[in-house]
């Protein structure tokens, strides 16, 4: 019999600090959407300021395309050195406010007023911090963690399971917006199994039955597998008909299925035969998490066009929010004690092994 996870998981703020140094500071996190890089005729690099693991993070897009990412922090007396979300590097730098050190693009130090007289002082020796970057399914992702495996290795698994959906070529039509009052290993857990479909999801259900429900990725950073679509289903959307056309390339099983897969810590893949959904979790504390939605398909694909599917997976979602945030009040009581799992709960159990081991090597 296995059972779950204690209960300091979920209600802790020591456990929660500790995951975001042990995890959420050396794993592949998806961040943002490449489009949320403005563009315009300017030839100029654009950039984004974000908060990923309780850091404070830069990452610039140049006009070529090329993400690169770098802690916000200057090399001089460690000045936060943007503060908008958003924006456009004037004269292709970033310059500190407090002592006018300036670094290019690629985070070199350009300039460092009244240091050339300070002996063995080179610029060359203090670059902006860098942070590992990829982009993928039009998606920005970042690793703190610069020794890291590759984005490319450790997402092999997936990529190669989804390749026939050609993530790259697709555009995102459509996000939905959460922000979920349950931690964020409860939303994780929660995706991961259907033994709730028929009670909470009765309309998802009827379209992907829960006990067709496989996996073909058992253990490690990436979990999940196939749904099998019911007879007259072509799709899961309001009334299980396609909201676009099939991918080109895809098998006849795939035709006929959905794929979940989670990816550890802070990614959903849902791939289906006319759309993908990808779900980005961001913890915010113990028990908040926001949670980004993102619909992609075709190049012809609009926020109309899509509308049978994100608005039946906005119902779902929400259906899910509430029974984590529900499972969030429970875990906060003192009489909360892990129950066993059931047999349709293996994905479950693969992640709580996964949490374990990364929680056991601590920095």
């Amino acid at each position: 019999m296995i059972k779950g996870l204690e209960r300091d998981a979920f209600v802790c703020d020591s456990t929660f600090r500790r995951e975001l140094e042990t995890i959420f500071s050396k794993h592949w996190l998806a961040v943002c959407e490449q489009r949320d890089f403005a563009v315009d005729s300017q030839e100029t690099s654009k950039f984004r300021t974000l908060d990923v693991a309780g850091q404070a993070l830069i990452v610039v897009r140049k006009p070529s395309g090329e993400i690169s990412g770098f802690h916000n922090v200057c090399r001089h007396r460690g000045t936060r050195l943007l503060e908008d979300s958003c924006g456009t590097l004037r004269n292709d730098c970033v310059t500190c406010p407090y002592h006018a050190w300036s670094y290019n693009s690629d985070g070199k130090l350009l300039g460092a007023p009244n240091m050339t007289e300070v002996e063995d002082f080179e610029r060359a020796d203090f670059p902006l911090v860098t942070v590992e970057t990829a982009q993928w399914a039009q998606l920005v992702f970042l690793n703190i963690d610069t020794s890291a495996t590759s984005f490319q290795q450790a997402m092999q698994p997936l990529l190669t399971r989804l390749e026939n959906w050609k993530l790259d070529t697709l555009h995102i039509a459509h996000t939905l917006e959460y922000t979920v009052q349950a931690n964020w290993k409860l939303i994780f857990q929660n995706y991961s199994e259907c033994y709730h479909c028929p009670t909470v999801h009765p309309d998802l259900n009827q379209q992907t039955p829960y006990k067709t429900a496989t996996n073909d990725l058992l253990e490690g950073s990436i979990l999940g597998g196939p749904m099998q679509l019911a007879d007259g289903y072509q799709t899961i959307s309001h009334d299980g008909q396609l909201v676009g056309p099939i991918f080109e390339g895809l098998t006849a099983e795939q035709r006929r299925s959905v794929y979940y897969y989670t990816v550890f810590p802070n990614m959903f893949v849902s791939a289906h035969p006319d759309y993908v959904m990808i779900h980005q979790l961001h913890p915010l504390d113990v028990c908040t998490t926001q949670v980004s939605c993102h619909f992609l398909s075709g190049p012809s694909a609009t926020v109309d066009s899509l509308a049978g599917a994100w608005k039946m997976w906005d119902t779902v979602n929400r259906q899910d929010w509430r029974v984590c945030e529900l499972t969030q009040k429970g875990a906060q009581s003192p009489a909360y004690q892990p129950g066993p799992y059931s047999n349709l709960e293996s994905m479950l159990a693969a992640f709580d092994q996964q949490y374990r081991q990364t929680m056991a090597h601590t920095s």
